[in-house]
């Protein structure tokens, strides 16, 4: 290290290099050819250089990834830009896996219980829609007036039981009751716009009584669940963005709907029809178009399982493993 005080002759002589003999340095020489400099110590009124490391100056611009290029990962990964996609080239989920090992009976009962859970299920839901109705009625029990309290809070019950009811209406009119793998955020969607199209419901019967007690025009509103309030409704802001994915049937697929339905069970239908309000038959037509659909797809899977059973057993009897299960089915003909 030099220092301030010192030249470069007393650094030249201090230097180890020169004390070396001769021939070693000879030979250092050949071995090395990386010439050896003296370390001077820098000139502290020497100008700062303008020429900054070519490492400093030159920027890298790197282009991002298009959506392409990036490897596609299932949704269980919790690396969504693609990294470890390697991995998951062999992956299947836990449900193929526990699906592939079950009988065709589990399949089977799998079906009924899915269907019987969201028809369960839609009355879970029609309550956490009603509950500012419910509230309304436990309030009223607890520290109603007491003329209310007399009749058990009349008023408050039906109100909330009217709500509970058509709750579950505009959400099978939604389609709801299909058995669609549907997200949970996605079925929270399908709660929300319910939710908002009974409330529209209730504002545009309050707009009708209004207009009968100041004896004006009784307006005309089209259908809550037309496709202009539908659209009108998912373009509200809410909490929960985006889309939802209902399963209305179409005004081409309602004919068909109908057509498998008996005459008897029709004509249950309409008399029920008819002694509701015009707003309500709406809704009511709508819930019961959504509940027929549900219920033929729920059908097919159940057709669809008995097939792939039969297919079973009939591979089962040309390969000698028959059971006595198999023998009594093909005895009774399935």
């Amino acid at each position: 290290m030099g220092w301030w005080w010192k030249n470069s002759d007393e650094l030249s002589k201090n230097d180890a290099v020169n004390k070396l003999d001769p021939a070693l340095r000879e030979f250092l020489d050949k071995e090395a050819p990386v010439k050896y400099t003296l370390s001077s110590p820098p000139d502290s009124h020497s100008p700062p250089s303008s020429h900054a490391p070519i490492s400093q100056n030159i920027q890298v611009t790197q282009k991002p990834p298009s959506v392409d290029s990036v490897p596609k990962v299932p949704s269980e990964s919790l690396f969504p830009d693609g990294r470890y996609a390697y991995i998951w080239k062999t992956y299947e989920p836990q449900s193929v896996i526990e699906s592939r090992g079950k009988s065709d009976q589990e399949k089977l009962s799998d079906i009924v219980h899915a269907h019987n859970d969201r028809k369960a299920s839609i009355g879970r839901i029609a309550l956490e829609n009603c509950a500012l109705e419910q509230l309304a009625v436990t309030d009223c029990l607890t520290s109603g007036p007491w003329a209310s309290r007399a009749t058990l809070c009349r008023a408050e019950n039906r109100t909330f039981n009217r709500c509970y009811e058509l709750q579950k209406s505009f959400l099978k009119a939604l389609g709801y009751l299909s058995m669609v793998d549907r997200s949970s955020e996605e079925e929270e969607k399908i709660q929300l716009h319910a939710d908002k199209l009974y409330r529209r419901m209730i504002k545009q019967e309050e707009i009708i009584q209004e207009a009968k007690r100041e004896g004006k025009p009784i307006p005309e509103f089209p259908s809550v669940l037309s496709k202009e309030n539908i659209f009108a409704t998912l373009n509200e802001k809410s909490p929960i963005a985006g889309p939802i994915s209902s399963s209305i049937p179409a005004s081409e697929e309602i004919p068909t709907v109908w057509k498998d339905v008996a005459e008897p069970i029709r004509k249950e239908y309409e008399k029920k029809l008819e002694k509701l309000s015009p707003i309500e038959r709406a809704v009511e037509q709508k819930a019961i178009e959504g509940e027929l659909a549900a219920m033929r797809t729920y059908s097919k899977q159940i057709e669809a399982a008995f097939a792939e059973e039969r297919t079973h057993r009939l591979q089962r009897k040309e390969q000698g493993r028959e059971t006595i299960g198999d023998t009594i089915k093909r005895w009774w003909g399935w």
